[in-house]
């Protein structure tokens, strides 16, 4: 048995995370911290586990006061589990600013130092939230002084953390000019200086902080204008910043040189200026809202004649504004060259860009409608591709980057009836391309009949996805040509009344659904399924789960959609005596598939 002492600090880590930092509902209340304190103060052991966790983290929080305006019933009540005290009741310290209420976890950082024999606490990570969309920093730089008052020191930051709970969806933006204009217009002069204000006591009394990030991704034009000039105090220092900006980075006596960590909005980027950011240094890279011609400029040094190298990177996102048509000719119009002299890219650069370490590619709203876009990633050693956009521009991708992959996340938009079937020649095109795929996704927005071809060559695909209209017999014939295949998720699965082959072999009763004399596949181990329809969803198409099910016999682990779980469990029960492999699933009851892409995440 493993007792407390042997837990793993990351673990224990993770439990303090979840417990008090938690992104929604009661889960982050800042009381919950005095909770964990006082289930320490019964065990020494938990406590020596739990302290350090819990000192290194200052948390500065916004709460609307209570006569603000409520911005909706659901708000009110998220926010009305925060109006307790913090400290044992100590409203000391509250600041308000008239809007809204900072307070701070800086008591109970002090309670936690009285058992590191009285040594100021070494806090590593400032955290400032709010539960406002358009906080008032008027009462932040008392809070802040309250905390050192508190004997928290500040120059040991190293890291700040901007969380957002309410209104994510206020600054979504849709576009770089309305992602521009909506920063500039819901921030009035006020909060703007008191943010700017709250930025330099930051600056002053945190100097050492490498990491800015923030959750989620858009948030409010007030932590925008907040994290601005704090970008640019800690410009040189900085090694991952991803909270977007109101301003560019401009900076005439410095770069962002120790940069590996970049989210950044393209129009920010764009007009940053050239190579304030350096490419060599970067890892991890995340353009946002991007027209279809955005510069790599600001990535390039003074050398950068012919060839822009992203030496380090490894993980790329691009997330397009628009996925409007872009053509050759648009490219070339852009940047004035004729076809001789320039390298196409996505984006607009005259020089070949080139990823010799990147292993992660993502982009979304794909606007490009020719293939030369995506040869800027040839020879580059991708193993993770995730694409998005209209079903016209996807099937561009070229299919070498197939090779070196081990996931595969393909998602289009459109409709299959328009596109004279299209996307379904190109996910068969995909199928009979060499890959070595370990893991699939493909997801189509509207309903397509899964085309297969004759020889599926993704013989090492061990997990696959079918986000789409899928007949069953199709579906058979594509897993019987996947040897290694271990884990299958099908959304969309049908039963069409129209296929003679399937009504003859499933039809009403149950005993008449019989599995063929050899399986399909051995391999598949975990089975999840699920249709449109809901329950009054037609027999045939439930019967076209139970008979992929028997030409499964591998199976072990079922998952189906909730509303059609009786159906499949009383299925299994009378056909247990005939087929014994069934006795022995697990069912498990699924309201939504529970499937992970392989989409990975930059943030």
């Amino acid at each position: 048995m493993v007792s407390i002492a042997d837990l793993d600090n990351r673990i224990v880590g993770r439990i303090v995370n979840i417990a008090c930092y938690g992104a929604t509902g009661s889960s982050a209340r800042l009381s919950t911290q005095a909770q964990l304190v006082g289930m320490a103060s019964v065990s020494r052991t938990w406590h020596e586990l739990v302290r350090p966790h819990l000192q290194s983290i200052l948390i500065i929080e916004c709460q609307p006061t209570p006569d603000a305006p409520q911005a909706s019933n659901k708000n009110a009540k998220r926010r009305a589990a925060w109006k307790s005290p913090v400290i044992n009741g100590n409203s000391s310290s509250k600041k308000s600013s008239g809007t809204c209420i900072w307070q701070t976890n800086a008591e109970l950082v002090h309670l936690l130092q009285q058992h590191a024999n009285g040594v100021s606490v070494p806090v590593s990570r400032l955290r400032v939230q709010s539960f406002d969309t358009a906080p008032d920093f008027t009462g932040f730089v008392a809070a802040m002084d309250h905390a050192r008052l508190e004997r928290c020191r500040l120059d040991t930051v190293t890291s700040l953390v901007v969380m957002e709970f309410i209104g994510a969806s206020t600054a979504v933006s849709t576009g770089v000019s309305t992602a521009a204009s909506t920063a500039a217009s819901t921030l009035d002069s006020h909060t703007g200086n008191s943010a700017l204000l709250a930025a330099e006591c930051i600056a002053k009394h945190a100097p050492n902080v490498r990491s800015m990030v923030c959750a989620p991704w858009n948030v409010s034009a007030a932590f925008r204008q907040l994290a601005s000039p704090l970008s640019l105090a800690y410009l040189k220092q900085l090694h991952t910043l991803t909270i977007p900006l109101a301003a560019p980075l401009l900076s005439d006596s410095q770069t962002a040189s120790s940069l590996t960590t970049l989210h950044i909005h393209a129009h920010i980027l764009a007009a940053s200026g050239p190579g304030i950011v350096p490419a060599q240094q970067l890892q991890v890279l995340r353009v946002h809202d991007a027209p279809a011609f955005f510069s790599w400029e600001a990535f390039a040094s003074t050398g950068d004649s012919d060839q822009l190298e992203f030496a380090s990177l490894t993980a790329l996102g691009i997330d397009f504004a628009s996925d409007n048509v872009v053509t050759t000719a648009d490219f070339y119009s852009s940047i004035n060259r004729t076809k001789s002299s320039v390298h196409v890219t996505m984006g607009r650069d005259r020089r070949r860009v080139v990823f010799p370490k990147l292993h992660s590619l993502s982009v979304s709203k794909v606007p490009y409608t020719y293939a030369e876009a995506w040869r800027m990633f040839i020879g580059a050693p991708v193993r993770r591709l995730a694409v998005a956009g209209p079903y016209a521009h996807v099937r561009y991708v070229d299919t070498r980057l197939l090779r070196t992959l081990d996931s595969l996340d393909v998602h289009t938009v459109g409709a299959e009836k328009s596109s004279h079937g299209r996307f379904t020649s190109f996910v068969k095109m995909l199928l009979g391309e060499d890959s070595n795929v370990t893991c699939a996704w493909l997801r189509h927005s509207e309903a397509f009949p899964l085309s297969v071809p004759e020889t599926v060559r993704w013989s090492q695909l061990t997990e696959l996805c079918l986000a789409a209209y899928v007949p069953a017999l199709a579906l058979l014939l594509l897993v019987g040509q996947l040897p290694s295949l271990h884990r299958l998720v099908v959304q969309r699965i049908a039963g069409d009344a129209c296929e003679e082959e399937i009504d003859g072999k499933m039809c009403a009763p149950w005993g008449n659904i019989t599995a063929p004399a050899v399986p399909v596949s051995t391999s598949v181990r975990e089975l999840q399924m699920h249709m449109g329809g809901g329950p009054t969803a037609r027999i045939p198409t439930l019967q076209a789960m139970c008979y992929v099910l028997l030409c499964l016999p591998g199976v072990r682990r079922l998952a189906v959609k909730q509303v059609y779980c009786d159906y499949v469990r009383d299925f299994i029960r009378s056909s247990a005596q005939s087929h014994p492999a069934l006795a022995n699933i697990e069912l498990v009851h699924h309201v939504f598939i529970a499937a992970k892409s392989p989409m990975f995440v930059l943030d």
